[in-house]
């Protein structure tokens, strides 16, 4: 159980690199409350987290022997972040969204649209696990969507003065993804 929880953990940090930087800028931004923010953040994280459950039951019931190959997926959306990234983001000006409701979802929409990543992750690691392991794995992934969403107002607190470095999200998260997708691709051909 203690490998379950390690894997877990390091699975969960591996992909919320992302969520942690949207987060933080959601949390600099003076349009959105932090309520808001937190509100939008579990509603999108607890959307994803359901469906990769119910992708890791319908993987498991139907694929159980190949959801290794599920791995292909965050290799392939890194390897593409690391090829087709522009040198230089240029964030445009969006429009002020009019009231809570509306703020609130386009948090969760966000976190709903960066789950395709972390989908890809859990279903294969899901898929392999005991009833009791999966529910204390998403236990665990509650508590730590809190815990993504402290940090996030610890580096708009601390870091926002000096600014996010690009970097971050043009080189790491990306190549964050690929060693998932290959980490899920090989525990899958050693398992087989």
């Amino acid at each position: 159980m203690d490998t379950v929880l390690f894997l877990g953990a390091w699975l969960f940090a591996a992909t919320q690199l992302d969520t942690l930087v949207v987060i933080s800028a959601f949390c600099a931004d003076n349009d959105y409350r932090i309520r808001e923010v937190f509100l939008g953040h579990y509603v999108g994280f607890s959307i994803g987290l359901t469906g990769a459950v119910l992708g890791a039951l319908i993987a498991g019931e139907i694929l159980s022997n190949w959801t290794f190959l599920l791995g292909v997926v965050p290799l392939s959306i890194g390897l593409w972040g690391l090829i087709s990234r522009p040198p230089e983001t240029v964030v445009e000006e969006s429009a002020v969204v009019p009231n809570t409701t509306g703020r609130i979802g386009v948090v969760a929409m966000t976190g709903i649209g960066m789950s395709g990543d972390n989908m890809a992750v859990f279903v294969p690691f899901f898929a392999d696990l005991s009833p009791e392991a999966l529910v204390l794995i998403i236990g665990a992934y509650l508590i730590g969507a809190g815990i993504v969403f402290l940090v996030a107002l610890l580096v708009v607190y601390h870091v926002a003065i000096d600014g996010i470095s690009d970097r971050l999200d043009r080189w790491l998260v990306p190549a964050v993804l690929v060693a998932v997708g290959c980490y899920v691709i090989l525990a899958g051909l050693i398992a087989a």
